[in-house]
């Protein structure tokens, strides 16, 4: 008796998801528009390896053989272990050290890419997402950090948001590191200070105090660990968070250069301590000022949608000296989100032409007709599904084709064809009531000889 065999369930992994046209359409409207910025900014592009030895990310744990920390990672067969890239930043620094010699600096490069996390999926929260980076190796003036921070401002400009929408809030390594010597607070209990504080958000004042002292019960009733320190020390930290006042060189200089540009939405917020652990100067991050409406249809404030800062030690993991190094990071599943909501991305979809068969006796006809288009650049197909009409103008509209040529042997023989601009009859149709008067209209169609269909079909196109 033959063994059944078992069938692959047609199902994705957790926290993956396909990409249809549509979105793959915004996604690149919105990188477009970024990378154009970035151009204007003296940016070139740079495209790294999607797999690195997983020693070049860091994320091996001191008392493990393989590797941790979210990475997705294999063996290769020489025992080495890969991984997939989490995030575009561990892959530059290691191309600037293999490469620093003879690289024109300051190195100014940015990256459109997809990077992998190894973490729990939920709603929302994918394994696998697209990132745009862009960065600068070799300056050391906090000057290049404030330019980033401009860019990223005229990029939402570009993308439609308005300055009342958005804010770019920025702090400082340093002003940090101070404040723990001077609370005696050591480094292994700094990132989990850090950690406390990032909560703020969520939590409020009294919940980061909680945290930073004997921990605190959330909403499910889980319990989250405190940090532990003293009363003086919580005091001290939450009257840090209140001052706007402080200042070191870095920030004197970021902010010289920001008086050039009074009107941008940049603020500095000694509160903004994400990535602290890994930055080693200034650190910004963006966030969306709107009302976005989350899965049960309630109103949230969106949040960040780009951040970034300094990482000046990073190329040193591999052996060079200290380079200087700043970036920005832009989420841009994100940003594509709150852009829908406000009505403010829609697709630069190249137009599509589709040339109805009616007769397979006329299927070299047809293709002469696609070819006369494609050859200047207009998109087509020819329909090969059913010769039923409707059917064929049902597929155009599903497919959102702008034309539809029509030529059946009638029409070929006189010498014309029909052309149905499918915009224009969806116009037209909403205003015809009786259905006799609808079949009569021809809503959004005409002729026009066979010979002159390319140029009335581009003067179509060029008023839609």
């Amino acid at each position: 008796m033959n063994k059944e065999i078992k069938k692959p369930k047609a199902i994705l992994p957790k926290g993956f998801k396909d990409n249809v046209q549509e979105l793959i359409d915004l996604r690149n409207t919105v990188t477009e528009t970024i990378r154009a910025e970035c151009q204007k900014f003296g940016f070139a592009e740079l495209e790294t390896s999607s797999i690195e030895y997983t020693d070049v990310l860091g994320k091996f744990l001191p008392d493990k053989d393989r590797p941790s920390g979210g990475v997705f990672s294999f063996q290769d067969d020489d025992d080495q272990w890969l991984s997939l890239r989490y995030d575009l930043t561990a892959p530059l620094a290691r191309f600037v050290a293999q490469n620093y010699q003879d690289l024109v600096k300051p190195f100014k490069r940015f990256q459109s890419g997809i990077v992998w996390r190894n973490e729990k999926a939920g709603p929302g929260r994918y394994r696998e997402f697209l990132q745009f980076d862009a960065d600068v190796i070799g300056v050391q003036s906090t000057c290049i950090d404030a330019e980033l921070c401009i860019m990223i401002s005229n990029i939402f400009k570009n993308l439609g948001l308005s300055f009342e929408q958005f804010q770019i809030k920025y702090s400082n390594r340093e002003i940090w590191d101070d404040l723990f010597r001077k609370l005696e607070i050591n480094e292994e209990v700094e990132p989990l200070v850090l950690r406390a504080i990032d909560k703020k958000d969520r939590v409020g004042i009294d919940g980061v105090k909680n945290l930073l002292q004997e921990g605190r019960k959330d909403q499910s009733g889980d319990f989250m660990e405190g940090v532990g320190l003293d009363d003086s020390q919580t005091e001290q930290i939450i009257n840090f968070l209140d001052n706007n006042d402080q200042s070191n060189q870095q920030l004197e200089e970021f902010k010289d250069y920001l008086s050039n540009y009074k009107d941008y939405p940049i603020t500095f917020d000694p509160s903004v301590v994400r990535g602290l652990d890994y930055y080693t100067g200034m650190v910004f991050e963006a966030e969306l000022l709107l009302n976005i409406k989350n899965k049960k249809g309630e109103d949230v404030v969106f949040g960040s949608v780009a951040g970034g800062g300094r990482y000046d030690k990073l190329v040193s993991r591999f052996g060079k000296e200290d380079v200087p190094a700043t970036g920005i990071s832009i989420g841009v599943d994100r940003l594509i989100v709150a852009l829908q909501q406000q009505d403010l991305l829609s697709a630069n979809r190249p137009p599509l032409v589709v040339i109805a068969n009616m007769d397979k006796n006329q299927l070299s006809e047809y293709l002469k007709m696609a070819d006369e288009l494609r050859n200047v650049g207009i998109a087509c197909e020819v329909s090969y599904g059913s010769k039923n009409l409707a059917k064929q103008l049902k597929y155009c509209d599903r497919k959102k084709a702008n034309i539809v040529v029509i030529a059946g042997d009638s029409e070929i023989s006189k010498g014309v064809v029909s052309i149905k601009d499918l915009a224009a009859g969806k116009d037209l149709s909403k205003k015809i009531t009786e259905r006799e008067e609808w079949k009569e209209s021809k809503a959004g169609q005409f002729e026009v000889q066979r010979k002159e269909f390319v140029i009335a079909i581009k003067k179509i196109l060029d008023n839609q």
